[in-house]
């Protein structure tokens, strides 16, 4: 019996660090979730602001969500297709293309999503050329995209990529651009079939993942309490015959 409870113990003394860390843990992503919706739900009404009044980053800690207006022309020749982006059910690209704004400022303009339609030939994109003012959303990623291969660029353009590394996307247009994307709105010139931006999971689900961790550590140490304190059975003792 002693054995026994000695490695009951150990188990507990094991599971219960864990199962507390992931409630701890899915706490603090429903914080920061809670936030993140907060934040959209306060800019989604704004009015649309334009790239210069974003100059002053000290003015907004993060432009995350911010509607934004800029007049300029999309740089047609060169582009990047997002792969493995899904659409209702349907593989595709996010085309990212540049823009420059009538000041000389850059900024990677989303245009949408486009269906996959031959893996071997890359798709034409056709561009509104001369000068247009587009309304969108800023938005940018969080954490590294999904990669089912090593992220090789080819020489020509348009340019498949899996991950966006702004960096890279520097380098290889040789210009300055701030590490977001403006998501052009429904109906934007240059405009595909845009994705709406949502939260992928609600704050609440966060939440109640962090209450079911926290159940289980709480029934694995009533569990835990209630085997010992009760009391050991005696086992018969064998007669010999």
């Amino acid at each position: 019996m002693l054995r026994f409870r000695l490695k009951l113990s150990l188990l507990v003394v094991v599971l219960l660090p864990i199962l507390i860390s992931l409630g701890v843990w899915q706490v603090s992503r429903y914080q920061d979730k809670l936030k993140l919706e907060q934040v959209y739900e306060s800019r989604r009404q704004l009015a649309p602001l334009s790239l210069s009044s974003l100059s002053d980053l000290e003015s907004w800690s993060d432009p995350l969500f911010l509607p934004l207006e800029v007049t300029g022309q999309f740089i047609s020749n060169q582009y990047f297709l997002l792969d493995n982006q899904v659409f209702q059910g349907k593989p595709g690209y996010q085309v990212l293309m540049p823009f420059v704004s009538h000041g000389g400022d850059w900024l990677l303009i989303n245009r949408g999503w486009i269906p996959l339609q031959n893996r071997e030939t890359l798709p034409e994109i056709t561009t509104p050329s001369g000068t247009q003012t587009i309304q969108g959303r800023i938005y940018r990623s969080f954490g590294d995209s999904f990669m089912l291969s090593e992220d090789l660029w080819s020489e020509g353009w348009p340019k498949r990529i899996q991950s966006l590394d702004f960096d890279r996307i520097e380098k290889t247009l040789n210009r300055k651009l701030p590490a977001i994307t403006l998501v052009l709105s429904h109906g934007e010139p240059g405009a595909e079939q845009v994705k709406p931006i949502s939260i992928n999971m609600k704050s609440e689900k966060h939440l109640a993942y962090a209450i079911q961790w926290f159940a289980m550590a709480l029934v694995l140490v009533g569990l835990y309490i209630f085997r010992m304190r009760r009391p050991p059975q005696n086992r018969p003792v064998k007669q010999e015959g």
